[in-house]
């Protein structure tokens, strides 16, 4: 079985890190003009989060990782922080969660939380026109699903950014998080961003952890490499002795080498 896969969240470590995310996602919900826990749907996980910066601010939407079986926006809420005083906003989505809901069901969550952003742009002080996607972990693979370009509903987007990402989840039948997701040959193809890539005009950033394991390297280079086949702008870096949970800090500190990319790609 590969062991690759597998993510300690029991080291005192992933503790700190959450700590620091937890206490800086609270400080972000006091921002003025903060909108919490708006539906996109009739589930209670389906909620999201946004900061507004302006009708005509880009906005950076984000999907959280935790192997699609955990994990809340709550503590996604510290990068608005940052971007805000930037003339960006934020928005963090909730999805069902594993064992609940099906990955599919996750999908359709991730792609109609995007849609109902768009419907209700207006309202909420958000640029519709102006729409980056950002997810780490199992959320980069809810955001790459989400641009591929045979979903016929999908609105225009102005980028992805995938962060140790899961893009080809056909390794993950014979690894240890399949015990949850029971997965076969068959759906994991159907679900793999990598068989579902976006439409070629589609900018494309995809980093991963310098500390992170060779399975996780390999996700990012293998949908680099797909992306870039399909005729993407592609970018791709490892972030220097970040591990999986500490890249996530990242997105929103400014001078890391995410933080400044993203400030490129959005123009800011």
């Amino acid at each position: 079985m590969n062991t690759d896969y597998d993510l300690d969240t029991n080291t005192r470590s992933f503790a700190h890190t959450q700590a620091e995310y937890d206490r800086r996602s609270e400080a972000a919900a006091a921002l003025p003009g903060a909108l919490l826990d708006l539906a996109y749907g009739d589930h209670p996980r389906q909620r999201l989060d946004v900061f507004s910066a302006g009708p005509d601010a880009p906005v950076l939407v984000f999907y959280r990782g935790g192997y699609w079986k955990a994990g809340s926006k709550e503590a996604r809420r510290f990068p608005a922080l940052a971007w805000h005083p930037r003339g960006v906003s934020w928005i963090t989505v909730n999805y069902r969660l594993l064992p609940d809901a099906t990955l599919s069901d996750m999908v359709e969550d991730a792609r109609n939380s995007l849609l109902w952003i768009v419907a209700n742009a207006d309202r909420l002080g958000l640029n519709a026109s102006q729409i980056h996607l950002v997810g780490n972990s199992a959320g980069g693979h809810l955001c790459a699903m989400t641009v591929a370009k045979d979903w016929i509903d999908r609105p225009k987007l102005r980028s992805l950014t995938g962060m140790s990402g899961l893009f080809d989840l056909a390794p993950l039948v014979h690894a240890a998080p399949n015990a949850w997701l029971k997965l076969t040959e068959s759906s994991a193809r159907a679900l793999s961003p990598i068989h579902h890539l976006p439409a070629p005009d589609l900018p494309v950033l995809i980093c991963c952890g310098g500390n992170e394991t060779p399975a996780f390297k390999w996700q990012s280079l293998a949908y680099t490499d797909a992306c870039r086949a399909n005729g993407n702008a592609v970018k791709q870096f490892e972030s220097p002795d970040k591990d999986h949970f500490e890249i996530i800090g990242d997105v929103g500190t400014p001078g890391t080498p995410l933080f400044s990319r993203l400030e490129r790609l959005l123009g800011v």
